[in-house]
């Protein structure tokens, strides 16, 4: 019996045949890996996304209304956020006041009240003196909460000031908004200064500063305790001393905080402010591959828009992408 083998033909095609089914296996595994891929990425940035709209969201819940602005890192102008129209790409940088809300809650242990009010009483206060009477208003615990959420060892009127509410109510505010509140340099003639405080059973009085002199006063103020900035990687100082053992990139996200611009303080990595000079505050790393963040004003609501992006694999031109908006009132 004669054993009948394969010709050289018959080989080249079984060999391309397999050629085939292997290439297309291997395309059809790579075509699974991309959708596994793009499908975990997508998820992350989703969750990433969302968890970043949210605690800003939460941040700017307590912000001391009409103190928002955008902040320009080419130039180092800056305009109130709801001046700013779309034509004004440059203002990449949002910075807002935040008042004390962490030290504001009042519970009450022993007939001793905790925390403050937010309100000022204009009989009992002295003119003459400088002396406003805060009600239920306790210095020591005001002071401990605020360096404990800060990491500070300061004295009270190092860290806060006092924001009349009703000069933002009239709209005085507006009438030299760069002057106001101490932003980048500028004067602060909005925010008036503690001297000295002093405990006076459940109130205390404030005794403030000469510049309070010659300006309305009204009973319900804010007291503001720290500056805030979100911006990304792009439009900051990368040497700055406090971004030291950090990774950051140009599509890193940041918020920077525990700074006062009304004692001449600005966000640690302002790349219009030198290492040597005041560059105060820490700062946290919110989210990375950020390729995009933005926030308008619009009446009375801020609308923050935040975009995520990444190469599809190392080299691709193609991205994995997903924009998410949130609206803070």
């Amino acid at each position: 019996m004669v054993k009948k083998t394969f010709t050289m033909v018959e080989l080249i095609f079984v060999i391309i045949i397999l050629s085939l089914i292997a290439t297309g296996s291997f395309k059809a595994i790579e075509m699974l890996y991309e959708r596994y891929y793009q499908a975990n990425t997508i998820t992350k940035f989703s969750i990433t996304s969302q968890n970043v709209l949210d605690q800003m969201g939460i941040n700017l819940y307590y912000r001391i209304p009409n103190t928002a602005i955008g902040y320009n890192s080419d130039n180092g102008d800056f305009k109130k956020l709801d001046k700013i129209t779309t034509s004004d790409t440059n203002y990449t940088i949002f910075e807002w006041i935040s008042g004390a809300f962490d030290a504001k809650h009042r519970i009450i242990t022993n007939g001793i009240g905790y925390g403050y009010s937010g309100f000022i009483d204009l009989e009992a206060s002295n003119r003459d003196t400088l002396t406003l009477v805060a009600k239920d208003f306790n210095i020591t615990d005001i002071n401990d909460t605020l360096n404990n959420v800060f990491d500070n060892s300061n004295d009270l009127n190092q860290t806060v000031g006092i924001i009349f509410a009703g000069t933002i109510d009239t709209g005085d505010i507006q009438q030299d908004y760069n002057n106001s509140y101490g932003w980048h340099g500028n004067e602060h003639k909005k925010i008036f200064l503690v001297n000295k405080f002093k405990q006076d059973n459940n109130d205390a009085n404030l005794i403030m500063n000469s510049d309070i002199r010659g300006n309305r006063i009204y009973a319900k103020y804010y007291l503001p305790a720290s500056a805030y900035a979100i911006t990304r990687g792009a439009d900051i100082n990368k040497s700055a001393n406090c971004l030291n053992g950090l990774t950051i990139d140009d599509n890193t996200l940041l918020l920077f905080y525990n700074y006062r611009p009304w004692n001449n303080e600005t966000f640690c990595a302002d790349p219009h402010k030198d290492n040597s000079e005041t560059n105060e505050g820490n700062v946290s790393i919110l989210a990375r591959d950020v390729t995009s963040f933005r926030v308008k004003a619009v009446n009375y609501h801020l609308e923050l828009k935040i975009q995520l992006s990444k190469p599809m694999y190392r080299g691709s031109d193609r991205n994995i992408t997903i924009t998410k908006q949130k609206v803070v009132f």
